[in-house]
């Protein structure tokens, strides 16, 4: 029994690390890579200005709509969720620094 609960946490996890973003800052810009669990990716840049928890959503979607046009397909709901909580934790851990 504990064998299965323990393929269900590992099956969450490999959904949940299905996007990955990696951020780099260059001047007044930030660069914004988000990366697919097939090593896809696609990049925006920010301004620094720009980068606030105000804009989560408008900065995931236009990820978002960069690898919907890169890779020709439309996401689902769920999938632009997952992106919009991970350029979140980017914006909270930059605003930590």
């Amino acid at each position: 029994m504990k064998n299965n609960s323990m393929n269900k946490t590992n099956d969450v996890k490999k959904k949940i690390q299905e996007w990955k973003i990696q951020i780099s800052v260059e001047n007044d810009s930030i660069i914004l890579v988000l990366i697919d669990k097939n090593n896809n990716r696609v990049s925006i840049n920010i301004s620094k200005s720009e980068f606030r928890i105000e804009n989560v959503h408008e900065i995931g979607r236009n990820l978002e709509f960069e690898y919907n046009k890169a890779n020709n397909v439309i996401l689902e709901p769920y999938n632009i969720s997952r992106i919009i909580g991970l350029v979140n934790d980017q914006i909270r851990a930059e605003s930590d620094k």
